[in-house]
C-alpha cells in the first residue's frame, strides 16, 4: 500500500509503497482515502520530538 513516509525530521514526506503483514486473526485491514495528523506527529516531523526513522505519522 502507499503511505506518506518520513524517512527524515524537517524534509517532506515521501509517499512510498509500504508492505504491511497480513491481518491476523480478529483483526482487520481497512482501505483508508484520508487522514489527518495531530500536533505530536508535526514534532516527530520537525525533529522536536526525536521518533525512530522511517515511520508513518498518524499514531491515533
Amino acid at each position: 500500500m502507499k503511505a506518506a513516509l518520513l524517512r527524515e525530521a524537517g524534509q517532506p514526506l515521501e509517499i512510498a509503497e509500504v508492505r504491511l503483514s497480513d491481518p491476523a486473526p480478529r483483526e482487520v485491514l481497512v482501505r483508508t482515502a484520508a487522514a489527518g495528523v495531530c500536533r505530536s506527529d508535526l514534532h516527530f516531523a520537525d525533529g522536536a520530538w526525536p521518533h525512530p526513522l522511517p515511520t508513518v505519522l498518524g499514531h491515533e
